[in-house]
């Protein structure tokens, strides 16, 4: 690696800031040399403390942070007045921010970013539902798509071309990174899917608030298209699922194999693609006060998650629709899609009656199968890997991480959180499950756990508002910074140099509107470091 790469820019910025304070070198010029011509290498040895690199917010309230893979830019999401925004930052000489986008509103948590592994691409979810993809260089959006359930964890498949999502109900999704279409999902969890993490040989490390991390073998196969599980609501005698048409945004339709047809209001054919301007054939179909005519549109595509339907007749017409839908699945859908309803998952179950037919152009898809769970005593709240996939940093906590009345009560009395052995950091066995080391030095709930790429050290982040580092064969933490309230997210960068936090911080309103870092970068001291390679 070059010189003249962002690795190495900043490098130079870390020396910098360090010769600044009148401190040694971080790094000394032969490792960093090392380093920066090493293509995939990164920081071996004993991590010994942290130095102050550089503060990137310090007014808003910062939920999550990610470094990208060849530690050019880092990113974080952070709550500003009405809306969640994302700050993307590079990391040359010093850090400079690239952009500053609006998100969603304030009402929408915003809790997983992930970049991918080509550092092309960067990926938000949120509890309104929407994936959404950023250029990563320049924050440029991408795409977007709203999926059924509140999301809370994001991860790239290692070899590109996928992302999983993980919702607040224990569901995860395979997305394709090119256009967000739909790949496979299944529910590992029955809570909160906490934290997504791939393993560089592409297995998938699931985390949930039931206490389980789930180990997911992935691979490409064709898709089924027979068949799909879709959210559903009950609204004024109908229930109500989402597709969509011609590859459109969300349709809400209402399923009713009494009404003759498959009907579209104009709005949502017109997103579909529809133009009945110049559309003569028409069907005649009962409203409330009698039959109208409707233009019928023939051979359409329909389509929930995997399953497909080609060669749909659809029916426009605004007066045929009951109150809050775009749309109803009337008896020609009835005539060929079976429908179970799953209330224990709030899912309605479509199946096709006859199979389906073969896919003009072979498709593939990726799919993961269960290999093994690992079970514990607390919840688990973060997952990471080391770069060698044998690791895993784990975040506990006997509670479950939720900000509660009573919490903020009692942080507002300066009381601690009783002592639990489990509020604890841990550093997991990637391939048994077996704890191999836990430090249980946070007081509450331990929000975050970030595995260094060597795998001998783990930083952790707690509501005690401390960011911690420690070591292999260390009781003790080997450095410690507080924050100014809770801490939300630990990592360390790709080559292990640095390590970024994501926290909370006390809100000013007057002045500069200045606080408590909030989104900040320390630099890792380590005693005698290599280089080693991925």
């Amino acid at each position: 690696m070059s010189r003249g790469t962002p690795r190495a820019w900043w490098a130079a910025g870390v020396l910098l800031l360090a010769a600044c304070r009148h401190a040694a070198p971080v790094l000394a010029p032969d490792v960093s040399a090392r380093l920066e011509s090493t293509p995939g290498g990164y920081l071996a040895g004993d991590a010994v403390g942290l130095e102050d690199a550089a503060v990137l917010e310090r007014r808003d309230f910062v939920w999550t942070l990610d470094f990208s893979p060849d530690g050019a830019h880092v990113a974080f999401t952070h709550l500003a007045g009405q809306d969640y925004r994302l700050g993307l930052w590079s990391l040359g000489p010093s850090p400079a921010r690239v952009v500053d986008a609006s998100l969603n509103p304030s009402e929408f948590d915003v809790e997983a970013l992930a970049f991918s592994a080509d550092g092309a691409l960067l990926a938000s979810a949120g509890w309104d539902g929407v994936v959404r993809l950023f250029d990563a260089a320049t924050g440029a959006p991408r795409a977007s798509l709203r999926t059924e359930e509140p999301l809370t964890a994001v991860a790239f498949h290692p070899a590109g071309g996928y992302l999983a999502v993980g919702s607040a109900r224990g569901l995860v999704t395979v997305l394709r990174a090119a256009d967000l279409g739909f790949s496979f999902e299944a529910r590992p969890h029955a809570d909160r899917v906490s934290a997504l993490a791939f393993a560089p040989d592409g297995t998938l490390y699931s985390g949930g608030w039931d206490k389980r991390i789930h180990v997911l073998d992935t691979r490409e196969e064709a898709p089924r298209r027979d068949g799909a599980r879709v959210r559903f609501e009950r609204r004024s005698g109908h229930a109500v699922v989402v597709g969509t048409v011609n590859g459109g945004p969300p349709v809400r339709f209402a399923l009713d194999a009494r009404t003759p047809a498959l009907v579209l209001g104009a709005a949502a054919a017109r997103d579909a693609g529809i133009d009945t301007a110049f559309v003569q054939e028409t069907v005649s179909l009962p409203t409330a006060l009698g039959s109208t005519l409707a233009r019928l549109v023939r051979a359409q595509r329909l389509r929930f998650k995997g399953l497909v339907l080609e060669g749909v007749d659809v029916a426009v017409c605004d007066a045929c629709l009951p109150a809050d839908v775009a749309g109803v699945l009337g008896a020609p859908f009835a005539e060929r899609v079976d429908v179970a309803f799953d209330e224990a998952t709030a899912e309605a179950v479509l199946t096709l009656e006859a199979p389906a037919p073969p896919a003009a152009v072979e498709e593939r898809v990726l799919v993961f199968a269960p290999r093994a769970t690992f079970s514990f005593e607390a919840h688990v709240n973060d997952v990471t890997v080391d770069a060698a996939g044998r690791r895993l940093g784990v975040a506990f906590s006997a509670a479950k991480a939720e900000r509660t009345r009573a919490v903020y009560e009692r942080e507002k009395k300066g009381l601690a959180e009783p002592p639990s052995a489990w509020n604890a950091a841990a550093v997991v066995d990637a391939g048994s499950g077996q704890v191999l080391r836990k430090w249980t030095g946070h007081e509450g709930v331990v929000a975050s756990a970030g595995i260094s790429p060597d795998g001998r050290a783990l930083v952790s982040g707690s509501w005690d508002k401390r960011l911690l580092l420690w070591r292999e064969g260390q009781e003790a933490p080997v450095a410690e910074r507080r924050l100014g309230w809770s801490v939300r997210r630990a990592r360390f960068g790709p080559d292990g140099r640095l390590v970024g936090v994501a926290a909370w911080t006390p809100q000013k309103v007057t002045g500069d509107q200045q606080s408590d870092p909030s989104a900040a970068l320390f630099s890792v001291r380590y005693a005698a470091p290599s280089v080693q390679r991925r």
